[in-house]
């Protein structure tokens, strides 16, 4: 019996002794807890560092060379080339807003077999200054694109299979922006795009796909404002009136043509009940027979309505600056250039203020002169007063006649 409770001992000791052994070698193979001094600093986890995991994490405007100084913000613009998802590389101009992450953005898209320099044409409305440069010195960060084809990309006549490779060259324009977005440059939520001619129908036909201005699946559309000028019954091969019944009760749309303008006149009338069924909305006429561009330049009050819908949907727009995935960085294909504007602001303002100067200089004198006039009369008048009266004196009496006697 004695034999037998040793027996059992022994073997619970053996037992114990090797589960001792194994929380051991648990214990070992675990890492040390930091102490309180090193709590809050970063753990080496191993792999690839993090610089040469993603080479595309540095800013590539910041190679931006042209000029050797940087100028005043707001006075300059980035002339690029962006790669599309195919690889072609699209001719770009970028104008930085001062507002930062507070910042609206605006897309501008030239009419068929013209380029982005429309848009950096003097505008009549607007005294000497090009639609993107005032668009930045309002505030709002501006990007304009060469379309595939067109402008200073090689030119060629585009074929019907290459309608899809327009809307996506339009969506890499967009993700350039998702990548100056998460930089701190301007806020996507308040993203309008402004398109011309033909190119109206192009970016409608766009701005109705599932993904477009959309950087995840499940996230709503950063696109919040839409003008179309002078659009086309079908322009690139897309029917207005199929792209804006899809498009209208989705994003504040703005539709301006010329009343002599006959085929966008017709065009913009056809689809005018289904754009103006929401508040937001609206189709406007001028008395003009011009086309796009020309439009956008000559027409005395078409920028000044452009405006007031760009202020109301985007600019006053109450939301939030937040990080967006990017899933799909878009590259540049050259190295950027810095250029200054053409008129910087404050350049325009100061010659502004120098050319109203002799104006109101003589403005003031000639309102002077008759108050000069009056005073001077008001003085003759008190020296009259205060000179004594003169009274007339008598005649002589006449010379006595001599006596005779």
């Amino acid at each position: 019996m004695r034999d037998r409770h040793k027996a059992l001992a022994r073997r619970f000791s053996v037992a114990l002794a090797t589960v001792l052994v194994l929380a051991g070698v648990v214990l070992a193979q675990q890492p040390q807890r930091p102490n309180r001094a090193a709590r809050g600093r970063v753990r080496d986890q191993g792999g690839v560092p993090l610089k040469k995991a993603r080479p595309e994490a540095g800013d590539p405007l910041g190679r931006a060379v042209g000029i050797p100084a940087r100028p005043v913000p707001g006075s300059f613009h980035y002339f690029f080339r962006i790669r599309s998802f195919d690889g072609a590389p699209l001719a770009a101009s970028y104008y930085p807003s001062t507002l930062g992450s507070s910042a609206p953005a605006v897309m501008l898209v030239h009419e068929m077999g013209r380029s982005r320099k429309d848009f950096e044409e003097a505008v009549l409305e607007l005294k000497g200054q090009g639609l993107a440069e005032h668009l930045q010195g309002l505030g709002y960060a501006v990007l304009s694109m060469d379309l595939r084809g067109q402008g200073q990309n090689p030119r060629r006549a585009l074929t019907a299979n290459e309608r899809p490779q327009l809307v996506e060259d339009l969506q890499a324009g967009y993700f350039f922006l998702v990548d100056r977005h998460n930089r701190g440059d301007l806020n996507l939520a308040k993203l309008g795009v402004i398109a011309l001619g033909d190119s109206a129908n192009l970016v409608g036909a766009w701005a109705i796909q599932p993904g477009a201005a959309v950087t995840t699946e499940g996230r709503p559309s950063d696109l919040n404002a839409l003008v179309l000028v002078s659009p086309m019954p079908e322009g690139f091969g897309y029917v207005l009136g199929h792209v804006v019944a899809s498009l209208a009760p989705r994003v504040p749309l703005l539709i301006l043509a010329g009343e002599r303008d006959n085929a966008s006149k017709d065009a913009a009338q056809s689809v005018r009940h289904l754009v103006e069924r929401e508040r937001l909305n609206k189709v406007e006429f001028f008395p003009s027979a011009f086309h796009g561009y020309k439009l956008l330049r000559l027409e005395p009050k078409l920028t000044s309505t452009l405006l007031r819908f760009l202020e109301t949907s985007l600019k006053l727009r109450p939301v939030d600056w937040e990080p967006q995935y990017n899933l799909t960085p878009v590259t540049l294909a050259d190295i950027p250039q810095m250029i200054l504007n053409a008129r910087p602001p404050d350049q325009a303002k100061a010659k502004d203020e120098a050319k109203a100067k002799p104006k109101d200089e003589a403005k003031a004198k000639d309102a002077a002169a008759p108050a000069e006039k009056k005073a001077e009369a008001a003085k003759n008048l008190d020296e009259e007063k205060a000179a004594p009266k003169q009274t007339p004196q008598d005649p002589p009496p006449p010379p006595k006649a001599d006596n005779p006697n």
